[in-house]
């Protein structure tokens, strides 16, 4: 059965013959584009639908003109290209259409003149930010244009400035002839035997509370006679390690130097906390210009020591050094020197009289 065209059904036909046609002519053709007719020029999945690029849109020019580089290697490098709106493109882009060949370094002068209005900066007037300006020293901050050298000068006075300042020492770290403070007495002899010392004598020593109730408990056993109470309290601190040495010398007869250690008890480990060091090459005996002179020299010899070795004393009356109240000091005088730890002492008494009340807490009555 036939049917008839419709008016309506013409004209769609031929608006699609004149689009068709149209298509058609801008279409380039297999040769220039470099497709056989045995290769598809597209794929299926990648085949365009709607537009086809014009002569013009394949024309890209130079190799110099596009908006790429390459290296030795021929690897493509693509540049960057600065950001902007669809009139700046318009502007960047040749009359026939090529892309102008800006450097990296043109986009980013070009990106850094943009203007930041549209940004809110907020305000930091009232808070910390505000403040690190003015922690900074007027000097750094000052600047001036017509001194190139104003960093260097500037440093320099942080440098004086900071030198003039009076800062205390830390006697803690100091040492006298190797032997340093809360030193064992091994160490302390290892650091001798090295700088040529010998000990020449030690004392042992038992902590008096602790002796006296020895004493008691030899008493209740029956020993009688000074000597044998003596031994008997020995022989108990030595079996409950009570008994430490106290006080160990040391002497070095080539040079007239002596060393003398005070340590304290196994409360605490039995550490150094006082070292004593005593010279006798600056007394030299006689009036005369012989005597006066070996004696300036050797006095003169001793103060340069100490001054190389520890620095300038910070309390130049009395001639100490240290960080004050109950903390390690130094203290010198022409032929002798002193280094103690107080603090050190004073943890030791703590320890002793806490164990005293341990031994005052046992009970002693039944009634």
């Amino acid at each position: 059965m036939k049917r008839k065209i419709g008016l309506e059904e013409m004209l769609c036909m031929f608006l699609a013959l004149t689009i068709a046609k149209n298509v058609y002519a801008q279409t380039a053709s297999f040769a220039e584009l470099g497709v056989t007719p045995d290769a598809p020029a597209f794929s299926s999945a990648a085949a365009p639908t709607e537009s086809f690029m014009s002569d013009d849109d394949m024309n890209f020019g130079a190799d110099n003109d596009v908006g790429f580089g390459s290296d030795a290697d021929n690897t493509f490098i693509p540049k960057i290209q600065p950001q902007s709106n669809m009139s700046g493109t318009q502007n960047n882009t040749s009359q026939n259409g090529n892309i102008a060949a800006d450097t990296l370094t043109e986009t980013l002068q070009q990106q850094e003149q943009q203007s930041l209005g549209g940004i809110k900066i907020p305000d930091v007037s009232d808070t910390w930010v505000n403040q690190l300006a003015t922690s900074v020293p007027q000097a750094i901050s000052s600047k001036n244009a017509d001194d190139n050298s104003t960093s260097d000068g500037t440093l320099n006075n942080l440098l004086d400035d900071s030198r003039s300042q009076s800062k205390r020492s830390n006697a803690s770290v100091f040492d006298i002839s190797g032997i340093m403070l809360r030193m064992n007495l091994a160490q302390a002899d290892k650091a001798m035997m090295v700088r040529g010392f010998k000990r020449v004598s030690q004392k042992m020593e038992i902590p008096n509370f602790i002796k006296w109730r020895n004493e008691e408990a030899c008493r209740n056993n029956g020993v009688v006679g000074y000597e044998r109470l003596m031994n008997c309290v020995v022989e108990i601190a030595k079996k409950n390690n009570y008994q430490y040495v106290e006080t160990a010398k040391y002497a070095k007869y080539s040079t007239k130097e002596e060393v003398e250690i005070k340590l304290t008890s196994n409360f605490t480990g039995n550490k150094i906390y006082r070292i004593m060091y005593r010279s006798m090459s600056g007394k030299v005996i006689g009036s005369g210009a012989k005597a006066a002179y070996l004696r300036n020299i050797k006095v003169f010899d001793f103060w340069k020591k100490v001054n190389q070795k520890y620095g300038n004393p910070d309390n130049k009356d009395e001639v100490t050094w240290g960080l004050g109240m109950n903390k390690p000091y130094m203290k010198a005088s022409t032929g002798f020197l002193v280094l103690e730890d107080p603090m050190l002492r004073e943890l030791d008494y703590t320890r002793m009289s806490r164990e005293d009340q341990r031994f005052m807490n046992t009970d002693l009555y039944s009634f």
